[in-house]
């Protein structure tokens, strides 16, 4: 063997005769305080979900409420204006007199009295 070969197989004994210890892992233990808090806060944590879910399930209720509302105070707003509509042209002065004329009434000019006297 050459002087590199020996060299090299005296190397590999040397690291070899000495045993690599791996860095240990440190164990900690968890006491019963931290477990609890743990505990509590996964537990916080679940009830934080339900409740934002519920909440989110009730506004989505509340704004199909107020969706179907808006709908009804818009349609009665449309039969209002229809009702104003029909009370003008039930109310026009033409209309009126001539179901005076049927009932055998006649204007007297001197039971009436203008806006300028």
């Amino acid at each position: 063997m050459s002087n590199l070969a020996m060299e090299r197989e005296k190397q590999t004994e040397q690291t070899s005769s000495v045993p690599k210890q791996a860095p240990r892992a440190q164990t900690t233990k968890v006491t019963r305080f931290e477990k609890l808090l743990y505990g509590m806060f996964i537990a916080f944590l679940l009830y934080a979900c339900i409740t934002l879910i519920g909440n989110k399930a009730d506004l989505y209720k509340v704004n199909a409420d107020f969706s179907k509302l808006q709908r009804s105070i818009e349609e009665q707003k449309k039969i209002n204006d229809d009702l104003k509509a029909e009370v003008e042209q039930l109310s026009r002065y033409d209309r009126i007199a001539k179901k005076a004329k049927e009932m055998g009434l006649e204007v007297n000019e001197d039971n009436v009295k203008g806006l300028n006297q």
